[in-house]
């Protein structure tokens, strides 16, 4: 891990058939500094043409602005994410600025529970919900724990695990009799 890449601090539990997980980021105060400091240049670089900018650009300018400044809060504040699947759905709960936004997602509709490598260099965990949507959730987790996070899952909830995780070999844990 680099000076400036984030991270998390998981906690895994498993209580009456559900699989919870806290996920807390970790920013670090390099990427909190630079993040401020590309706020604060754009600001000076706003206001420096502020009196020959168009409405609609100082209209952009002040949004792009409150955007920014709103995703440094939510960085500094360390917005942490419960992930709970059990036998009916996956929930996120999402806490943002002391605001909580929960999403939950039927079961028999999630499928392909896995770590993301669309992207280079990557954290986080998705599944496919129904056909097309991907979720993604469990931001600046690094492999490790999303693997224990998926070896959690394997071993506590099998028949979820079985369903989720598209490679799982289920036949791994049994012992075959031979029997003819």
């Amino acid at each position: 891990m680099g000076l400036f890449a984030d991270r998390a601090e998981i906690e895994i539990g498993t209580s009456s058939g559900i699989l919870r997980v806290l996920v807390c980021p970790q920013p670090t105060l390099a990427s909190l500094l630079l993040t401020a400091a590309v706020i604060v240049a754009f600001v000076v670089a706003s206001a420096l043409t502020w009196r020959h900018a168009a409405f609609v650009e100082r209209v952009g300018e002040i949004l792009i602005t409150f955007g920014a400044v709103y995703a440094w809060f939510q960085q500094l504040s360390g917005s942490e994410e419960e992930i709970e699947i059990g036998d009916r759905a996956i929930r996120i709960r999402r806490e943002v600025l002391g605001w909580n936004r929960i999403s939950e997602y039927p079961l028999e509709q999630c499928s392909d529970l896995e770590l993301q490598t669309t992207q280079d260099d990557s954290r986080r965990l998705q599944f496919r919900f129904g056909k097309w949507r991907t979720i993604e959730f469990g931001n600046y987790i690094s492999e490790e724990q999303a693997e224990k996070v998926l070896a959690a899952l394997a071993d506590s909830l099998p028949e979820i695990a079985r369903k989720l995780l598209p490679s799982l070999d289920i036949t791994k844990h049994w012992a075959t009799l031979h029997l003819n």
